[in-house]
């Protein structure tokens, strides 16, 4: 488990790369950011019906592998063919799982394969949060740091 505390470590502490490239004092980490998604998860499948725990479990542990590659933005994502990106995360995960229970090492690498595939309703739905927190952030930090929007996608 030492190496996953470490992984977490780093996630609190890493910045959003999107935030530093905009000039945002004090941007979220990637921790925090997946805090508020595993928050508005929670909520948005207990609203819609879907398995609660394995939602959030998505959310809690989707940008899990950042730890190795750092913050990667849609723009960086973009240049890396999207098989090579998955092979990487997996082969992240997996190796922060490896001193996890086998189990539960199982688990929760099922979990972030299923995340990664939005094969199902509750991936689909931690993918739709992920981009909805996002722009939450941004419309948040463009009142108060008047950070541009367009690079968001946002009007």
């Amino acid at each position: 488990m030492k190496q996953l505390v470490s992984a977490l470590l780093l996630l609190k502490r890493l910045p959003r790369t999107g935030w530093l490239e905009e000039g945002v004092k004090n941007p979220e980490s990637v921790a925090s950011h997946s805090y508020s998604l595993a928050v508005m998860t929670m909520v948005e499948a207990e609203a819609r019906g879907l398995d609660v725990c394995k939602a959030v479990k998505m959310a809690l542990l989707h940008d899990l592998a950042e730890s190795y590659t750092g913050d990667l933005t849609p723009a960086t994502k973009k240049k890396i063919p999207k098989n090579i990106l998955q092979q990487v995360e997996k082969a992240i995960v997996r190796e922060l799982f490896s001193s996890l229970p086998p189990k539960i090492a199982q688990q929760y690498t099922e979990l972030h394969q299923e995340y990664l595939g939005r094969r199902t309703p509750e991936a689909r739905l931690v993918h739709k949060l992920d981009r909805r927190e996002l722009v939450e952030e941004a419309l948040w930090l463009n009142k108060r740091q008047k950070i541009s929007l367009k690079r968001f996608g946002i009007a």
